[in-house]
């Protein structure tokens, strides 16, 4: 075990020193090799007590606020570690060296307003989209299983009143407690922000925001047929509402964009008459012309 947290190390040191080297992936599935032995340690009471203070050797070789991804990474592990490993207060003298080097030290008060703000800050991660939605989890994970209750029924109001990186947080601990087609829901949160466009002015703020919204489907573009679609049933919504009365259709076309609107409409069907008026005409007296010759020459014959 000692070798799994060895190699997560080496990730953190390598990230910081040498970032073209990092792999993301190799990273990501050491650091939940490590997490997967937490539950199994609470039978085996010595070998945690000696993972934890392999912990606290290696946390204190380098300033955990060294880095974003090392900072992140430590809290994280070891507050899991202290949750589901330490039973017997035994082990978790890396928690509390790690909870030491906090301002705040109760767990949900400092991920909400240090490593939340931290995770969203550009410099944290070095803009690694995969590392953002992973500790963006991490995080709603813990405090979903750890945290205060999330309010289920949280109304639009309150909502917007959060910071933008808590706005996130809320949203992705709704994803993991409640299931991922809250859109489809009437009823919830999500859908009323999709409703009033809320999505697409928070992801025009961010690139983190962009790609978190658009990683979870909630930036819906519209087709072009779509969009021709409802712009022509609204225009031909309003051009029936302005024939329903004549003093209410020359009130629409007295307004400029109205009235720009129906003498361009005008102009183009004068166009498409006066050229298909005369083809029409040029067609029917070529097949009178036609049938004039076929019955003179019918007359010849019998004649």
């Amino acid at each position: 075990m000692n070798a799994y947290v060895e190699d997560l190390f080496s990730y953190l040191d390598r990230f910081e020193t040498r970032p073209g080297e990092f792999d993301t992936e190799a990273f990501l599935q050491t650091y939940n090799g490590v997490y997967t032995v937490f539950e199994a340690l609470t039978e085996q009471r010595d070998k945690a007590v000696e993972l934890d203070l392999f912990f606290v050797d290696k946390i204190k070789q380098t300033a955990p606020s060294k880095s974003g991804l090392r900072l992140l990474t430590i809290q994280l592990l070891i507050s899991f570690f202290e949750a589901e490993a330490d039973i017997d207060g035994q082990s978790n003298k890396g928690y509390l060296y790690c909870r030491s080097l906090r301002e705040i030290k109760q767990d949900v008060p400092y991920f909400e307003r240090h490593l939340i703000p931290l995770l969203f800050n550009d410099a944290g991660l070095t803009g690694n989209v995969k590392l953002h939605r992973f500790f963006l989890d991490e995080i709603a994970r813990y405090l979903n299983k750890y945290g205060s209750r999330l309010d289920a029924n949280l109304t639009p109001e309150t909502f917007d009143g959060l910071s933008d990186p808590m706005k996130f947080l809320v949203l992705a601990r709704r994803r993991l407690l409640i299931g991922n087609d809250l859109l489809k829901d009437r009823t919830s949160l999500e859908f009323h922000l999709l409703q009033v466009k809320a999505f697409p002015k928070l992801a025009a703020r961010n690139k983190a925001y962009r790609e978190h919204l658009s990683e979870w489907k909630y930036l819906q573009t519209d087709s072009f047929w779509t969009k021709l679609s409802g712009w022509f049933g609204e225009f031909t919504g309003k051009l029936g509402g302005a024939f329903s009365s004549w003093k209410y259709f020359r009130l629409v076309i007295r307004q400029r964009n109205a009235a720009y609107l129906t003498y361009t409409i005008i102009m183009i069907l004068s166009i498409l008459l006066a050229i298909y008026v005369p083809m029409k005409w040029s067609a029917y007296s070529g097949e009178q012309l036609e049938d004039l010759e076929n019955h003179a020459t019918e007359l010849q014959q019998g004649n």
